[in-house]
């Protein structure tokens, strides 16, 4: 570079640097913030991206994500010291979750009557449970009659008494058909019996009675102090809680059913903002030029800061500059 072309190449370099100082760096981030909130006043987000384009990104980044051996030990390192600090805590429940809070989320749960009736119903309706249920019948009945069924000597203890010979054979192998039948029989009749209480499960489960369950939870809960949580929970328990979330999200994220949500749900936004301006899109999630700039003011200094001592910010306008004066 030619002597005259350094003294204006130093000059100009010294003139960048002069940018990133004092009064003259807040002047020029509002300028900055003021100019790019006027360019997101104009730009749409359709003209600077797509629902495809998201998708695709999300496709590349996140398909065959997996934790790091750094990541995963950050993890199980920053529960156990959450752990850590919770075994030693003042607070109590309540110093998370207000009462008030609690009891307007939960009433608004339990206040969803058709949707808890249809869940009885379809719990009550499905084999599976009369299944589950007449086996565990039959496991206490079996276990009645073997250890303290009827006296023989009575009329319903000679019944007993057969009952339990019918299931002793079956125990032998005998008769295997007879514990099948037996659970058939239990089964079948379980879940008609179930299904004509299914009025009587409702009633128990009755807006006004599950509030009252709610407020029997919070005054029990509220005083419940957080390190006795935290003694429940063990060391090891963290590294298998890291690892078993790292199963699911990887399941959730290869989910066929989960793409089509995610892809269903990008579609949606540029369906309804993608005709907006990108101010508008953060205003109407709250996010104005003042916020950013007030913002950009706390957190750009302290950056620019180490770049200068370290001497980053003058390489990097350097090597800008450069590539310019090393053509003159």
């Amino acid at each position: 570079m030619k002597t005259d072309i350094k003294k204006i190449y130093d000059a100009h370099v010294a003139f960048e640097l002069k940018q990133f100082e004092g009064e003259q760096l807040k002047t020029n981030i509002q300028e900055e913030v003021n100019a790019l909130w006027t360019w997101m006043g104009k730009a749409k987000l359709n003209d600077i991206s797509s629902a495809q384009r998201v998708k695709d990104f999300l496709e590349r980044n996140l398909k065959d994500r997996e934790l790091t051996d750094h990541q995963r030990a950050y993890l199980t390192d920053l529960g156990n010291a959450i752990r850590e600090l919770a075994s030693e805590s003042k607070h109590t429940l309540s110093d998370f979750i207000s009462k008030d809070t609690y009891f307007e989320i939960a009433d608004y749960v339990i206040e969803q009557k058709d949707a808890r009736e249809k869940i009885i119903s379809r719990i009550v309706k499905n084999p599976f449970y009369g299944e589950m249920l007449a086996d565990t019948l039959y496991d206490g009945i079996k276990s009645f009659m073997a250890e303290s069924g009827p006296k023989a000597d009575t009329t319903a203890g000679s019944l007993f008494s057969i009952g339990k010979s019918l299931v002793g054979a079956a125990l032998s192998g005998v008769q295997d058909n007879i514990d099948k039948n037996i659970k058939k029989f239990i089964s079948t009749n379980l879940s008609k019996a179930i299904a004509d209480s299914e009025d009587n499960l409702k009633e128990k489960l009755s807006t006004q009675r599950l509030k009252n369950l709610s407020k029997n939870i919070w005054n029990k809960a509220e005083d419940i102090k957080i390190k006795h949580l935290a003694k429940s929970v063990k060391e090891e328990h963290i590294d298998k809680i890291v690892n078993k979330g790292e199963l699911v999200a990887k399941d959730l994220i290869a989910a066929e059913a989960v793409k089509e949500l995610t892809h269903f749900i990008i579609d949606h936004f540029f369906k309804h903002d993608g005709k907006k301006t990108l101010s508008t899109i953060l205003k109407d999630n709250g996010i104005t030029k003042e916020i950013i700039l007030s913002e950009t003011e706390i957190i750009v200094p302290p950056i620019i800061e180490s770049m200068t001592k370290t001497g980053f910010l003058q390489e990097r306008i350097e090597a800008r500059l450069d590539k310019f004066y090393s053509t003159l």
